[in-house]
């Protein structure tokens, strides 16, 4: 059976609602049901994860509504809770399903308030029959005041031919068709100094292989600053997890730039500016081992007999403890007057309108010179790599990581200079080396971590047997985890110097 037709128009601002119900009583014979009013908060993640995928996020008193950029109503949970920061906080339900795949660890932030006065129509025609049903939504802008006017209309089964004569009158009348609720993201984002998509933690800056180094690294240097500069007050306000996590990013990506674009500078500003970051990446890394760790707490309990979980929350809770005295010694660090100096300073050293301090390869086309960096850090990797063996200590891996760490920006900063197909296929397959070594790496540090913590267990202190017991329960599974990992290393290094993956290589970068 065929399905009913549905449309929808944006009324242009001169036309209001009182013009719109005498246009349509002019041509049909028309009856209101019923106007509600209501308010409407739009809900997204800092990084529009939801809107990524096409779908929207509203709350209306009790209830919480998912719908896609079609209309179509995914999942609705009616909750007396107003607010929720995660999606694991709401009860079990379709809807938490949904938000669990698609926001992860970010919050769900109010992005804007709408209010409106919804009305239902019904249109008749001559033999006083339902031929469409309309809802009209009459929207205010909580910020500015400003209003716009959206109309539904459902055909009625039967009625196709009169569906399409009130689809005209809408027609002439100068409204313009939603092509998908996408659309009505910008008027109740007005004011609010946010529009859709921007931001997002992928890196990307578009490069010509002609452009000179310096002009090349301002670009790249510019957007990480607007990165860090984006994340501080999520941050300070300590929404989630991640705009600290975006900021280390940037702070990382900003010191390998720094050296691995050697000479584009002057040495004297590149290390000057690479000891400032690196204070940053100092000041911010507490919080952030922190954050790891709490982030992983259900994985850690379930490493562990059942038994052992118990001592496993005092731990947890004395880590929530720590983290909250590191985040105040974090946001004090951030309202310092040195680390604003340092971004002050840096941002007059990219300014676009003066050419900063440069090096001997700063006329050098970007194209030439990445192509220099991306082979002496592959060759590196290849060669370290080779080298290491069952018996290679354990320092010798996280050497190879950072090794791999700086391919990968080398290949983030100049993606756009290359084939996309060809240079995603091989970020993929580095990625993979670099998660064999990066989960080598965080394995090492949390045991290592945990003795220190399991050494300074005071014996008298209540609980203190349980603790001990747990933490050692749980370095016992992560140092299995840790040998894993390692038996997979050279697997893993062999897949990466497969010959398809030199081919490939060679076919990119030559």
């Amino acid at each position: 059976m065929q399905s009913s037709q549905h449309l929808s128009w944006i009324l242009p601002e001169n036309l209001l609602l009182s013009d719109l119900e005498k246009l349509l009583s002019e041509h049909f014979t028309i009856q209101l049901d019923s106007v509600n009013k209501s308010s409407r908060i739009w809900h997204d993640t800092f990084d529009w994860r939801l809107f990524r995928k096409k779908q929207r996020l509203t709350s209306e008193g009790d209830n919480w509504i998912l719908d896609d950029f079609r209309g179509r109503q995914l999942a609705v949970l009616k909750s007396p809770e107003k607010s929720f920061r995660f999606s694991w906080q709401f009860s079990v339900s379709p809807l938490r399903q949904f938000l669990e795949k698609s926001l992860n660890v970010r919050a769900i932030l109010p992005i804007a308030v709408e209010e409106f006065e919804s009305s239902s129509l019904r249109i008749f025609n001559n033999d006083k029959k339902i031929v469409a049903f309309l809802n009209i939504q009459q929207s205010t802008n909580s910020r500015n005041g400003k209003q716009r006017i959206t109309v539904h209309m459902e055909e009625v089964r039967g009625y196709k031919k009169w569906f399409k004569r009130v689809a005209r009158v809408f027609n002439s009348s100068g409204a313009v068709k939603l092509g998908s609720i996408g659309d009505l993201f910008p008027f109740v984002l007005e004011g609010t100094g946010r529009k859709p998509l921007d931001y997002s933690s992928s890196y990307a800056v578009p490069l010509t292989s002609e452009m000179s180094s310096i002009e090349a690294i301002q670009r790249i240097f510019v957007f990480l600053l607007s990165c860090m500069r984006r994340n501080e007050e999520g941050i300070i306000d300590d929404l989630d997890s991640a705009f600290l996590h975006d900021l280390r990013v940037a702070v990382r990506r900003t010191r390998s730039a720094l050296s691995l674009l050697k000479g584009v500078l002057t040495a004297d500003a590149a290390d000057r500016f690479n000891e400032d970051f690196r204070y940053i990446g100092q000041i911010t890394g507490p919080v952030r081992d922190l954050d790891i760790y709490l982030l992983n707490e259900k994985k850690y309990k379930d490493s562990v007999p059942q038994r052992l979980q118990p001592g496993l929350t005092y731990f947890f809770e004395t880590l929530a403890d720590r983290r909250k005295e590191a985040q105040q010694e974090l946001i004090k660090s951030l309202r310092s007057i040195r680390y604003q100096q340092i971004l002050t300073d840096w941002s007059q050293l990219l300014d676009q309108e003066d050419i900063p301090p440069t090096g001997k390869k700063a006329t050098i086309p970007i194209g030439i010179l990445a192509g220099k960096i991306i082979h002496k850090r592959f060759r590196r990797i290849l060669a370290d790599g080779t080298n290491i063996h069952q018996g290679s200590p354990d320092s010798e891996l996280h050497k190879l990581r950072l090794q791999c760490k700086k391919l990968r920006y080398c290949l983030e900063f100049f993606a756009t200079l290359y084939e996309p197909q060809h240079m995603n296929q091989f970020i993929k397959q580095l990625k993979m080396l670099q998660d064999n070594l990066g989960d080598f790496n965080d394995l090492s540090v949390q045991q290592e971590m945990l003795a220190d913590y399991l050494s300074k267990i005071n014996q008298d202190s209540k609980n203190s047997h349980e603790l001990a017991a747990s933490i050692g329960g749980l370095m016992t599974a992560l140092a299995a985890q840790h040998h894993l990992v390692r038996t997979h290393f050279e697997k893993t290094f062999d897949h990466f110097c497969r010959p398809k993956n030199m081919t490939l290589y060679r076919e990119t970068f030559d």
